[in-house]
């Protein structure tokens, strides 16, 4: 994939890039939960099982992206998609876990980010069918199936353009740079970002220093309050509880602007409440 400066291309525009590329690996992901959402996206992660984890350590090393497209059992709908950043056993974050029947799940960890966190609902892609799954509908599968790349680059434009009608383009929906380089050592296409260019990467939601906390204090908070998923991620609907799609950006970014004091008093609220807790 080409080197370039993704700051001057349209946020949309470069989201395709990603997914279109000829050498992208589509999967299906399958939540035993939202809490395991929630964890993903506090702290950049995701675990599966060894057969799992196999196929994707074989798509991370062979293809340019691996997008995992994410959904919570009997929640009926996709709640987003993301690439694999690291090979699984290589997180940063080797020591969070995620959970399965409330018992800790204990498959390798590997970095993940996330490229969208929008909801598709599965009436809303019934015409989508996975050639790599007996023609059967993109939202049937196992937790891992791989989905036919046609398939898959037609349900993120689906993502994309409700994204796009949303009208979420702001500062904190930043696509990655990518250039990359050759490790003649391992056949790889590596990421040559610097460490400070790492940090601006993808911020879909606002999940800067007031959301990063330590995974106990996460666990904790997420178990004992009532802010859960879409609350956490998205100020905007915890305060303003309505249907976004319907906006025009200028009274989205109007909304928005409204609800950061009252989304910084709530965050204040749950730090205090960290704090109480770890007393």
């Amino acid at each position: 994939m080409q080197s370039g400066n993704y700051s001057s291309i349209p946020q949309i525009q470069s989201a395709r890039s990603i997914y279109k590329s000829p050498k992208t690996k589509f999967f299906l992901i399958k939540s035993s939960s939202d809490k395991n959402i929630s964890i993903s996206l506090n702290f950049s992660i995701w675990a599966t099982t060894p057969k799992n984890e196999n196929k994707f350590l074989s798509a991370f090393i062979e293809n340019d992206y691996v997008i995992l497209v994410f959904s919570v059992n009997e929640s009926s709908k996709f709640c987003g998609y993301a690439i694999m950043r690291s090979k699984p056993g290589e997180s940063k974050n080797n020591n969070v876990y995620f959970y399965y029947d409330d018992k800790i799940f204990r498959g390798k960890n590997f970095d993940i980010q996330w490229i969208r966190i929008v909801d598709v609902f599965f009436h809303e892609v019934t015409h989508l069918k996975n050639s790599l799954n007996d023609n059967k509908l993109i939202k049937v599968g196992r937790d891992g199936q791989e989905i036919e790349q046609m398939a898959g680059m037609k349900l993120c434009d689906i993502f994309e353009a409700k994204f796009e009608r949303m009208g979420a383009f702001t500062n904190f929906n930043k696509i990655p740079q990518a250039p990359k380089i050759m490790d003649t050592s391992s056949n790889r296409m590596i990421d040559t970002t610097s460490g400070e260019e790492q940090k601006d990467k993808i911020k879909l939601y606002p999940m800067n220093n007031d959301l990063n906390m330590n995974y106990n204090t996460f666990r904790k908070l997420y178990e004992e309050s009532k802010y859960n998923l879409t609350n956490i991620y998205n100020p905007a609907l915890h305060i303003f509880p309505i249907d976004l799609t319907n906006m025009s950006y200028d009274d989205y970014i109007d909304l928005y602007e409204k609800s950061l004091p009252v989304w910084k008093q709530k965050m204040e609220e749950l730090q205090l409440n960290c704090n109480y807790i770890k007393q």
